[in-house]
């Protein structure tokens, strides 16, 4: 099948129309047209776009991979030229460390905070331990291509695959994931360096900005 045929089918999965998809690949509904009809192929930097937009791989629009497409979850379509879809990954713990999921849904996001940070994802925060900062189950957005500094609130994975969201330190001889909590139980952890032999600690991205969710009760 034809990278063109992909991607009309990855337009159809997803109820979109050409014009939507060529304001995420960031080109004319004119070129997506000329795309699907096989008259031209598009440049690796538009089939990139489209792919960091679905959390697929561009190897799965290049190549004959229909069963990846069609297993991505239906994005709906935006609210209105103010928003645009980002990937909502799942839980991340505040509180004890869950794992990372696989995109669960497309959330509509306001488009300058969408622009801004092009290559983040969503994560549900659940927990406490950083209730003096984020409330439990907002929708907070990591940017894994952000640095983290020290004393930067970030989504940190431990054991290679649990994440937690804490303040993140980190000095010559360890790693320190600080909560802020009004929860007194919620205790500061420190990981030297032969500590992280056993337990490795990964940076999955920095904290940029967060939401409440569409159905939250107050």
């Amino acid at each position: 099948m034809s990278i063109g045929k992909n991607i009309k089918k990855l337009r159809e999965i997803h109820n979109l129309s050409q014009k939507e998809l060529a304001e995420i690949a960031g080109v004319s509904d004119k070129a997506v047209s000329t795309w699907e009809n096989g008259l031209k192929d598009p440049r690796m930097g538009s089939i990139q776009k489209i792919a960091d937009h679905f959390g697929i791989l561009k190897s799965d629009i290049i190549e004959e991979k229909l069963d990846i497409l069609q297993k991505q979850p239906q994005t709906p379509k935006n609210l209105g030229g103010d928003s645009r879809q980002m990937p909502l990954l799942g839980s991340i713990a505040a509180g004890v460390p869950l794992d990372m999921a696989p995109i669960q849904e497309w959330i509509n996001v306001p488009r300058e905070i969408a622009d801004k940070y092009p290559h983040a994802f969503l994560v549900k925060v659940t927990g406490d331990s950083m209730n003096k900062l984020i409330p439990p189950n907002v929708l907070a957005l990591i940017d894994p291509t952000q640095e983290v500094r020290n004393g930067d609130v970030a989504a940190v994975a431990v054991n290679g695959y649990d994440a937690t969201l804490k303040r993140f330190f980190k000095f010559q001889n360890g790693i320190t994931l600080e909560p802020e909590s009004f929860n007194p139980k919620h205790k500061t952890q420190y990981y030297d360096a032969k500590s992280q032999e056993h337990t490795p600690i990964h940076i999955k991205g920095k904290l940029v900005w967060y939401m409440p969710p569409m159905d939250i009760k107050f």
